[in-house]
């Protein structure tokens, strides 16, 4: 079902661009403060603020307990969605605001290349940190949650800001942020809460939702993010992938006699009509090429792997969405589906993400080849070679190769 761009064009943004340029002020005179604060906040720290009791509470709240909240907040979410009737709930652009801000916040992390506080200066950590600075994912993760709250309640959305504004100053108080990174990451989680909450904005991803290719690259995109950073974090490890590889085998066969209690949900909301022998078939094969991609590139190579992933996520997801939405005159000859500046979208974009694991030469490269080659139908007889393996292993080959 494709989306008619009358509909979207009859969609009036000034509201939404008021509210966007009213975060990016605020952004800039909150960064300006935090940077004539950002050295001797830590003096004033120590010799006014620091206690040992006080030191346990801060780093259960930053460690423990925002965790928790979120990961309730997601599964209140995803049931809320799945017992309503139309598959809707206000929860649902806070939790999108929340996962887009956490890539990004860790996407801009590598770009601006920023030391941590206690890595530049003569203080102590009360928390181990292994990722760069600015800006905050703590706080970003916070404050993208504010504006979709207050939206829904003003009592809600006013005891969440104080309670992202404990996260941001505990964040300080730990020694492992600038305030200036807390305000970048306010500024980042403000403005991605308020654009994915806004009246408007609402009624364009509740028109894109209705397509199914929109929601297949939606979550190819988000699960590409969500694994590479599992991984560098160590949630996720060969074993675990190979079990969720054995469970979804035998879920996809049961799906097949019977319809399970939410699976069945999730698999009419993502699965294509051809998936009916085999449910599941997308998510599968995604994580098969995950699978192999970090088998084959472990070790020393890992950051291969990552760039490999992402290239997946990103670049293909882009290029099969834009591709679908370019006239048809751009088409290769050998593939009528596949659109030339789709491909050229999805390199570019492909190549940005892999950039900040592998240098920008390997990752243009290992993006090229990979995606142009999903332009090809592989086939090996009735064997069809699906691109959730071809791309990230190309990719992952030429990278390999080149560097």
């Amino acid at each position: 079902m494709k989306i008619v761009p009358e509909k979207l064009s009859k969609i009036n943004f000034t509201a939404l661009k008021r509210e966007l340029w009213f975060w990016v002020g605020f952004g800039l005179f909150l960064y300006a403060l935090g940077r004539l604060l950002d050295h001797q906040i830590f003096t004033f720290i120590e010799n006014y603020v620091r206690h040992p009791e006080l030191d346990h509470y801060i780093i259960f709240l930053t460690e423990k307990l925002i965790w928790w909240v979120l990961i309730l907040f997601g599964v209140v979410t995803g049931y809320r969605a799945w017992t309503n009737p139309d598959n809707k709930t206000k929860l649902l652009p806070a939790l999108f605001a929340m996962v887009v801000t956490g890539i990004l916040a860790f996407t801009l992390k590598s770009l601006f290349d920023i030391p941590r506080p206690f890595a530049a200066m003569d203080v102590i950590p009360l928390v181990q940190e292994s990722t760069l600075s600015f800006p905050s994912a703590h706080a970003a993760i916070s404050f993208a949650l504010f504006i979709p709250f207050y939206r829904i309640s003003k009592r809600i959305g006013i005891a969440w800001l104080l309670f992202a504004l404990l996260i941001g100053v505990a964040r300080v108080y730990e020694n492992v942020h600038y305030p200036s990174d807390i305000a970048g990451g306010i500024f980042l989680g403000g403005i991605i809460g308020s654009y994915f909450s806004h009246p408007e904005t609402k009624k364009v991803l509740n028109l894109l939702w209705q397509e199914l290719e929109f929601r297949r690259q939606s979550f190819h995109f988000v699960a590409g993010f969500l694994v590479v950073f599992a991984h560098w974090a160590g949630f996720l490890r060969l074993r675990w992938i190979a079990v969720l590889l054995g469970v979804g085998l035998l879920i996809s066969y049961i799906s097949q006699h019977r319809k399970l209690p939410f699976i069945h949900w999730v698999l009419q909301l993502f699965d294509r009509p051809r998936d009916k022998n085999f449910p599941g078939r997308g998510a599968f094969y995604f994580l098969l090429g995950v699978f192999l991609t970090f088998f084959l590139f472990q070790g020393g190579n890992i950051r291969i792997a990552y760039a490999s992933i992402l290239i997946l996520s990103v670049g293909d997801s882009l290029n099969r969405l834009f591709s679908s939405r370019i006239p048809g005159r751009f088409h290769f000859p050998w593939n009528p589906r596949k659109n030339c500046l789709g491909v050229a979208i999805g390199v570019a974009i492909g190549t940005f993400a892999a950039q900040f694991f592998v240098p920008i030469a390997p990752a243009f490269l290992g993006s090229s080849f990979a995606i142009m080659a999903e332009t090809v139908p592989w086939r090996l007889g009735r064997l069809y070679i699906d691109d959730n393996i071809s791309v990230p292993l190309i990719a992952g080959g030429v990278m390999w190769v080149l560097m």
